[in-house]
């Protein structure tokens, strides 16, 4: 071998290093030497304003001595020479001072953060209104001012759900380290910049400046200008083309992805990698009722994607930075400029397509096709599913419309005949909405329906989704073969709802039809097999597929871990570990929910049924009824209390319990069932009747309360 032969084979690896290298964070102000503009605009932005230090130039709230009362006691905000405090009620329901230790936000509210020794950082639920005096703002005000949320409610200020370690931070910060222990139930929480700067959507910048600093050869060798994301190309829109031309050169869904990792309803599932697939990282919540009403509109605080997802503009690959710039955070363009850059003035922007008055507010695009929502008090989000407003399906199912933001007064009932009048029939926009609503309602008369929405590939994944998971009601040999076509699905999103919808079938089945997802390339795929396959014992799976199925479960463990810190995360462990036999450690995760948060149902039930399968029963009654003294109007508390009672031999204990839970929960036919079974095991057949003839009318197609009630008319 030459001599220079050998150099070049010492300096490869060496030059392979330093482009492999992990990157660093580096920081926005790094970012501004070359991009100057873009730092300026972002400068003004939301992201830049996400979380500050509290100081006299980021806190905009009244702290001279300004007070506010709430439920009979009064929180004082106050400043000491540059330091801002509060004293207001602390865990215990006692007034105590606290210091202000970050502002969150700033318009249109502006939340403060107090940090605690154990390294918590806790969100006041009294919050500044930020908007001018004329809106209404510059006061102080409650985000739940309609309840009273006192010391012990999971949602009091000092609780798990308004703690911004585990809520809030990912999203309001760069490249978030939660360094919680479960052992001494503390954080040690670090971030490489404290709002969202450049590196939260871009990743890690220190290989970009090695390449903007390097040498040629250093510079073509690094992919993507070794940013992680590529996520700035944007297509040029022209009037009249709804279709991007198949020659754009840009990868649409990386910028979705990189957005929607904040702005959705969503689980994380690891520590965030910017360069990964949203679904990597995350789990999106689909359009579950109490999140979204039946034909899909934002009824909860949801965050966007779930909402674009379902929507044309989606289909049409229209992308965030279309509408929206991305480092100021404006829209593009102020008023119906916006949406013509695609959609033609000629047919779009003329009283035939509005019927109002050009220049009015009723001819304005987004008041009609994204229509808002107000959130936290003051905050109007608009829906991004950009649907057409339907005053018909408002009357027929009770879901809004955008036309009774402005006529509120006509109603809608006056609405819908004004539609039906101009659309010359009756028929809602959106024939999904009533199957939907039907489904919710228990209306097994609606399954073919919901699966002809699953099959149909012409809808978006979100709303095939749903009707997968609502499919679940109504078990049949049906639901299964298109529940296994949509596993085969190239889109993940309905690949991880379709393995919900096998939660009918038996475990061994379930494996069956499942192996081959055990591997799937996307992480919320895998968990969702996961917690389909938990209760599989590893005896029962095939010995070729043992260890994979051992690491999917530990990986499984390890993303409940990851969220230790959340009431929810850690039931769902506890779930986890009963499911695999494993009862003491389901029983240490049950607790740390409740130490977590006291109030946190879902912990309570599932750790009284750990206790039933240690033989403790007693233990679990005294959890159950813990509870119960918290929330007396819980009609799964009351049913699961009722079990316990009729488990421990006192039935006639229980008919009160079960009373209460079909009353409580009216919608849950399995409880009114139970007490019917529970009235005719105690010899009250003839109640027993009268309560299934009842629940017959409610639930018509409800099979189990149609027998029982066919087998007690015979007695």
């Amino acid at each position: 071998m030459n001599r220079s032969a050998l150099i070049v084979t010492v300096l490869c690896p060496l030059f392979l290093c330093q482009l492999t290298s992990a990157q660093e964070f580096v920081g926005s102000a790094e970012c501004g030497a070359c991009h100057q503009e873009a730092y300026d605009n972002w400068q003004q932005s939301h992201h830049r304003h996400a979380m500050e230090e509290a100081n006299v130039d980021s806190v905009l709230g009244d702290f001279a001595d300004a007070s506010f009362d709430y439920l009979g006691s009064t929180t004082r905000f106050y400043q000491r020479d540059d330091e801002f405090f509060v004293e207001t009620d602390n865990s215990t329901g006692e007034l105590e001072e606290f210091e202000i230790a970050y502002t969150f936000g700033f318009y249109p509210l502006q939340q403060y953060l107090v940090e605690f020794p154990d390294g918590r950082i806790q969100a006041l639920s009294i919050s500044w209104d930020s908007r001018p005096e004329a809106e209404g703002g510059q006061r102080w005000y409650h985000l739940y001012p309609e309840e009273e949320i006192d010391a012990d409610d999971p949602l009091h200020w000092t609780g798990a759900f308004q703690n911004w370690n585990s809520r809030c931070a990912s999203c309001h910060t760069t490249d978030l380290n939660k360094n919680y222990s479960i052992e001494s139930n503390s954080y040690d929480t670090q971030w490489a910049e404290i709002n969202v700067g450049c590196e939260a959507c871009h990743g890690a910048g220190s290989q970009h400046v090695d390449w903007a600093n390097g040498s040629d050869e250093l510079s073509a060798a690094l992919k993507n200008k070794g940013l992680l994301t590529n996520i700035d190309k944007v297509w040029e829109p022209i009037a009249g083309q709804l279709q991007i031309p198949e020659n754009v050169d840009f990868t649409l869904s990386e910028q979705i992805q990189v957005c929607g990792g904040c702005h959705s309803r969503r689980a994380e599932l690891q520590q965030r990698d910017v360069a990964a697939e949203f679904l990597d990282n995350y789990s999106l919540s689909p359009l579950l009722e109490g999140l979204y009403h039946p034909d899909g509109q934002i009824q909860d605080e949801v965050y966007v994607m779930g909402s674009f997802l379902q929507s044309k503009m989606h289909a049409s690959l229209v992308s965030c930075s279309n509408c929206h710039e991305p480092h100021t955070s404006e829209l593009r363009i102020q008023g119906n400029g916006l949406c013509l850059q695609c959609h033609e003035a000629q047919t779009f922007q003329s009283q035939d397509h509005f019927f109002h008055e050009v220049g009015s507010t009723g001819a304005q695009c987004v008041n009609c096709h994204m229509p808002e929502t107000i959130y936290m008090g003051v905050d109007p989000r608009r829906d991004h599913s950009f649907r057409i407003p339907d005053p018909i399906a408002s009357v027929a199912l009770g879901v809004p419309n955008a036309c009774a933001s402005c006529h509120s007064d006509q109603g809608d009932q006056w609405l819908a005949d004004f539609i039906t009048a101009r659309n010359g029939n009756s028929d809602m926009q959106y024939e999904h909405a009533a199957i939907i609503a039907a489904a919710r309602a228990g209306d097994a008369a609606i399954a073919t329906d919901l699966l002809a929405l699953v099959s149909d590939e012409s809808n978006s994944a979100m709303l095939r989704s749903i009707a997968l998971i609502e499919s679940v009601r109504f078990p049949a040999l049906r639901n299964l073969s298109v529940a296994l076509a949509a596993l085969g699905s190239a889109d993940a999103l309905l690949r991880t709802n379709a393995i919900s919808a096998l939660s009918f079938q038996d475990i061994n089945s379930r494996f069956q039809y499942l192996q081959a997802l055990l591997e799937d390339p996307l992480k919320s795929v895998r968990m969702a097999v996961a917690r389909q396959l938990a209760s599989l014992p590893l005896s029962q799976v095939p010995l070729r597929f043992q260890t994979t199925f051992n690491n999917l479960l530990s990986e499984y463990e390890e993303s409940l871990l990851f969220n230790a810190d959340m009431p929810e995360f850690m039931s769902d462990l506890g779930a986890f570990y009963a499911a695999r036999g494993d009862l003491d450690s389901a029983q240490a995760a049950l607790l740390h929910a409740r130490e977590l948060s006291p109030a946190y149902l879902p912990a309570s039930i599932n750790l009284s049924d750990v206790y039933r399968a240690q033989g403790r029963d007693d233990l679990g009654e005294v959890v159950l009824n813990e509870a119960l003294a918290i929330y007396p109007d819980s009609g799964d508390l009351n049913y699961a209390l009722g079990i316990l009672y009729v488990r421990t031999g006192r039935i006639q204990q229980s008919l009160g319990l079960f009373d209460s839970a079909r009353t409580l929960a009216a919608e849950n036919s399995q409880y009114v069932y139970i007490y019917a079974v529970a009235l005719a095991e105690v010899d009250r057949v003839e109640e027993a009747i009268s309560v299934l003839e009842t629940a017959q009318q409610d639930f018509p197609n409800n099979a189990q309360i149609r027998e029982a009630l066919r087998a007690y008319r015979g007695l």
